[in-house]
């Protein structure tokens, strides 16, 4: 199980990553801004794509956008992870193109659970 993590914030960063290990997920690749994680589509397909909403220079929705049509990225559940999180946010994300959301601060039962719903929607497992 692969997960790219596309965040600007070293505390988020750790968090994320901590979580993610706790669900047994430790192939976690982090990217920074949209060039960082056009470099790591490069290698590789994820079943797992968080994608922070505000990052410098290009947004998270739109660089959803902007992947959402990759080889790679096509079978990929991108989840949004954002501190905005009204109907519109999460309408917005949708919309871009992504899978599933995920309000900050992240709660670990809360994320667990779309992680759940993703794998399964998207017919990959944990186990």
């Amino acid at each position: 199980m692969r997960a790219l993590v596309v965040e600007d914030n070293d505390v988020n960063i750790r968090l994320m990553q901590a979580l993610l290990a706790g669900k047994g997920i430790d192939d976690v690749t982090i990217a920074e801004d949209a060039n960082q994680a056009f470099e790591a589509l490069q290698d590789g397909h994820y079943e797992l794509i968080f994608m922070d909403i505000q990052l410098p220079w290009t947004d998270g929705l739109q660089l959803t956008a902007n992947i959402r049509d990759h080889p790679l990225v096509r079978d990929s559940r991108i989840i949004a992870v954002t501190a905005f999180s009204s109907p519109e946010d999460r309408r917005k994300a949708l919309e871009a193109g992504c899978d599933a959301f995920v309000p900050k601060p992240v709660r670990r039962e809360e994320l667990y659970r779309v992680i759940d719903e993703q794998l399964e929607e998207g017919g990959h497992s944990l186990d």
